[in-house]
């Protein structure tokens, strides 16, 4: 009986992220007083949103095509354009790329030179072709850009998680967890890391790592257990990783 009743938390818990949605705002002010002209079509976005399984306002977004219908960004004024782009639970913790494009293809940012690389908000895809990239987070969010680059308009910050700025490709898998679960992520500077499990209460579990950890993919097995080496029961917890400072928290259910 307990093993069905947390079985059925577990999945009344992930019914509860059943979507996300994310908000896209670029500001075109400086844009256009460099001497840029709007398209015909408005403002657009690119990027893989098929691959992540997104829509916007109920259809399917297409992979990098800014000229499909669902790329379209809404006018709301003072140059700002937005798009509200929904994802299900499975794509929390994957990496978005995408950019903002005038009109269509030629006329983007993100080319050769482009701050968005510079500024550590994007990466370049080995032709010159400066990507930003996002994080997709378990709860709802808007960023706001300036075009080309990697804040507002006025410097101050577009309101982005911080995490995305040191965590990449964040994953929990298996999970639901019976036997073990692999915890891998990206960082995007070497710096401090540390790995923990947590129960509800925020108590510590395990700790899986701690200590300094150079830029790039690490992974880290948690065989169910917990500091003192006994198993641990069933439930909900908290993988925690704090890189450079910056927490993100991600749940894992064990079912054993």
């Amino acid at each position: 009986m307990k093993k069905t009743l947390t079985l059925a938390a577990a999945l009344v818990a992930s019914a509860a992220f059943a979507q996300v949605s994310i908000t896209y705002k670029v500001d075109i002010t400086d844009y256009l007083a460099s001497g840029a002209t709007l398209g015909a079509n408005g403002m657009r976005v690119g990027g893989n949103f098929q691959t992540q399984g997104a829509t916007t306002g109920g259809t399917a977004m297409a992979d990098w095509s800014p000229s499909n219908a669902a790329s379209a960004m809404t006018d709301e004024g003072s140059n700002i354009w937005s798009i509200t782009v929904n994802y299900p639970a499975s794509a929390a913790g994957v990496t978005q790329l995408y950019k903002f494009v005038n009109n269509d293809w030629g006329t983007n940012e993100g080319t050769s030179g482009s701050t968005i690389a510079t500024d550590n908000c994007g990466v370049d895809d080995g032709s010159g072709n400066i990507n930003r990239t996002l994080v997709v987070p378990t709860a709802n969010a808007a960023f706001l850009f300036c075009y080309d680059a990697c804040f507002q308009c006025d410097g101050s910050s577009p309101n982005l998680s911080t995490r995305e700025l040191s965590l990449n490709n964040l994953t929990v898998s298996p999970n639901p967890a019976a036997d073990f679960t692999k915890v891998a992520f990206a960082t995007r500077k070497a710096g401090d890391v540390s790995v923990r499990i947590l129960n509800l209460l925020g108590q510590e579990v395990k700790t899986l790592a701690a200590g300094s950890l150079e830029a790039g993919n690490h992974s880290f097995v948690w065989n169910l257990d917990a500091n003192n080496g006994g198993a641990v029961e069933m439930g909900t917890y908290m993988v925690e990783i704090v890189a450079n400072g910056v927490k993100s928290v991600e749940k894992v259910f064990v079912t054993k």
